[in-house]
């Protein structure tokens, strides 16, 4: 790939859109970056240089009007409806968000005649039900997604392998397994836990953490790892191809919480709480990223215990800022 003179960020304002626009910054200085944040929202740009554009996905008219004024020639679809909690609660926004919302990106893209690369974000949440010696996942492997935010994911992907084959359109799909890092919501897990453990040791909750399904074992990686893999696609990735992201290995949520503990001096019970138990999880996932690495030389060169105590150290400044601990 040449480098970039027009990048298109969308999801700017989410999680992982504040760490892409910032690597894009270091990474494509002089490129213009646009950053595609949700109408009717406070802008919280990750910092100055990122050019803002309000838009709404779920409106083909106003997906042209960003193509129009962006005219990019690389793409980072991250905008999504991303909590799988929240798509069992509201299924029908999840999956036009995350399946309507691309076909409008690729639909307006399409008719402005415009073949930017397009790394479309997924999620490892597609593959779903996978047998134990399917494991580590392959790109190959059938989608058996079980919860609503796998299944928009799973129709997203097709439209973009389908938008390739039929108009050539420069998709590369990606689906990152399980990430995590400061700023993330505590809505997921390991954001919960360490938010939780920050608030024990500020006395601000009891000492008791509460807890879901601690059984279940996942691929994660830090967030700022998942973010080199997206630059590394867009640069070195093969237009049509999926790739997966992961570390390789699978982690169980009592795994993690231990290694979180281990970084706190607090006694601390650990007690369920049903109403955090989903009504499907998966039982084991991790990435095979052997494709990505031919592909593109990306190495998920990760020191896990670190990369959670980051995330705790972040939680600890916000409940010890924050005026009612609670965040």
């Amino acid at each position: 790939m040449t480098v970039p003179a027009r990048i298109l960020i969308t999801g700017v304002s989410g999680f992982v859109g504040s760490y892409l626009a910032q690597a894009c910054l270091r990474r494509y200085p002089k490129a213009t970056t646009f950053g595609l944040y949700r109408q009717h929202l406070a802008l919280p740009l990750p910092q100055t240089g990122i050019q803002p554009i309000s838009g709404d996905v779920l409106s083909l008219e106003s997906m042209q009007n960003v193509v129009d004024r962006a005219r990019p020639d690389l793409v980072f679809h991250l905008a999504a409806q991303s909590s799988v909690a929240s798509s069992w609660s509201d299924p029908i926004r999840t999956l036009r968000v995350n399946a309507e919302g691309a076909i409008h990106l690729f639909e307006a893209l399409r008719l402005a005649g415009l073949m930017a690369r397009i790394v479309v974000v997924g999620s490892g949440e597609q593959y779903g039900a996978v047998p134990p010696e399917a494991n580590p996942i392959k790109e190959s492997q059938p989608f058996h997604p079980t919860n609503p935010y796998a299944v928009a994911k799973a129709t997203q992907d097709l439209y973009a392998y389908q938008y390739f084959v039929a108009y050539r359109l420069p998709t590369i799909r990606v689906r990152p397994f399980n990430h995590f890092g400061p700023r993330q919501l505590p809505t997921f897990v390991i954001a919960s836990l360490a938010r939780q453990i920050a608030l024990i040791e500020a006395g601000k909750i009891e000492p008791v953490l509460s807890v879901g399904n601690l059984q279940t074992r996942h691929d994660f990686l830090p967030v700022e790892a998942v973010v080199q893999a997206y630059l590394a696609v867009a640069e070195r990735g093969q237009p049509g191809e999926a790739y997966n992201i992961g570390s390789g290995m699978a982690y169980s949520i009592a795994d993690i919480l231990n290694m979180l503990l281990q970084h706190t001096d607090h006694p601390i019970r650990i007690q369920q709480d049903l109403n955090r138990l989903l009504p499907s999880d998966q039982a084991a996932m991790r990435a095979d990223t052997s494709q990505l690495q031919r592909h593109t030389n990306w190495r998920p060169d990760v020191d896990l215990s670190q990369a959670l105590k980051h995330t705790l150290d972040y939680w600890r400044s916000i409940v010890t800022t924050a005026t009612d601990g609670h965040r």
